[in-house]
């Protein structure tokens, strides 16, 4: 198992979140963490990037899907990057991928996140 790595960072009123690692029930409260404060102190939305994490299991999904949940009650907005590949399979085979606004690449999900 790959340990949980959780990085943050603002730009340009965008709070950048990224993952590396797996996601699932054992190290949860690592992402968990770093989600809530952004989510808290968000000014226009929070990109959360997967690019690089091997495994996400439906704790990760429900981490996400209750952080989009969040931020719509606050008007903010919110995308998730996740390139083509075996964890993009979770987000199709769950349809959440326009929900939680998933796209191949920072560059889109930034302007996907762009608050409604």
């Amino acid at each position: 198992m790959q340990p949980l790595a959780v990085e943050r960072r603002s730009e340009d009123g965008v709070e950048l979140v990224l993952v590396e690692g797996e996601v699932d029930i054992a190290t949860a409260s690592k992402l968990i963490s770093v989600l809530n404060s952004s989510v808290a102190e968000a000014i226009k939305s929070v990109v959360v990037d997967l690019t690089h994490v091997g495994f996400m299991d439906s704790t990760g999904l429900a981490l996400l899907i209750n952080a989009r949940r969040r931020l719509s009650l606050r008007r903010k907005g919110f995308a998730v990057v996740c390139p083509p590949g075996q964890l993009r399979r979770v987000f199709e085979i769950t349809d959440m991928i326009d929900t939680l606004h998933v796209c191949p690449d920072r560059e889109s999900a930034q302007e996907a996140s762009a608050p409604a």
